[in-house]
């Protein structure tokens, strides 16, 4: 009876010593946690169109933000609410007290001119930007009105069909790297564009894509010309594109 009570007693000992360890060693990585991973260091990389500030006020955004090691897990682990101008991030710990952004930018590929303010969107038609500043190789377009514009929120414009084309042709000339000065809607949605001395007439929605290629092939043929060059009654059954010198 005596030998089954010290028993008991021994093995109670054994596992409050066990229990007092493990919440020993926590506390350690709690210490070590909250006291070495002190955050000095933000490196930003990948940024272009946004600076190193606005990345870190964008990723350090709350009050324990101090702390590399937070940082680092909670854009891991966790879905986090999305950042209007960034497309993807990576966030990394280079060591206890140095995190690296890596940026990957929404890509704007227009803005429209508005009361002196410069409204930039990006490729899903969100504005992304309502600034003063010149962003360069940015097509200003032109042509068209929108009623209402709000970071971070879609385009509003009268026509829905003319935003659609607006983008489907913006992406395409980003896909060839075209970057015209100008796009214009010319009336019932038919769109111009642009390229310091060359206008080219690309018309409405049929074979959009299909232009965008083929413009991508004549413009190296246009280099130190000036004139128009007209696609709009372009199809893939076309053997030639007319130009008009000036």
């Amino acid at each position: 009876m005596i030998k089954e009570k010290r028993r008991k007693r021994a093995k109670r000992k054994k596992i409050l010593i066990i229990f007092l360890t493990i919440l020993c060693l926590a506390a350690v990585t709690v210490l070590v946690a909250v006291k070495g991973f002190d955050l000095d260091k933000v490196k930003v990389s990948g940024n272009e169109l946004y600076s190193d500030k606005q990345i870190r006020e964008s990723v350090l955004n709350d009050e324990y933000s101090w702390n590399s090691l937070y940082v680092v897990l909670k854009y891991r682990l966790f879905k986090m609410k999305e950042i209007p101008f960034i497309d993807e991030m990576e966030v990394s710990l280079l060591s206890p007290h140095t995190i690296q952004i890596k940026v990957y930018e929404k890509a704007i590929i227009g803005y429209i001119a508005v009361n002196d303010q410069n409204v930039y969107f990006d490729k899903d038609g969100f504005v992304v930007e309502i600034s003063k500043r010149q962003i360069e190789d940015v097509p200003k377009i032109e042509g068209i009105e929108c009623h209402e514009m709000i970071v971070y929120e879609k385009l509003d414009l009268d026509d829905d069909k003319a935003l659609s084309l607006l983008l489907t042709f913006s992406q395409q000339l980003e896909k060839y790297a075209l970057v015209p000065d100008t796009i214009s809607f010319n009336g019932n949605n038919s769109l111009s564009a642009v390229f310091g001395s060359i206008t080219a007439k690309i018309g409405d929605s049929d074979y959009l894509v299909e232009k965008a290629a083929r413009l991508d092939a004549i413009m190296p043929q246009l280099k130190g010309k000036t004139g128009i060059l007209h696609l709009e009654h372009w199809t893939p059954l076309t053997k030639d594109v007319i130009f008009s010198p000036d």
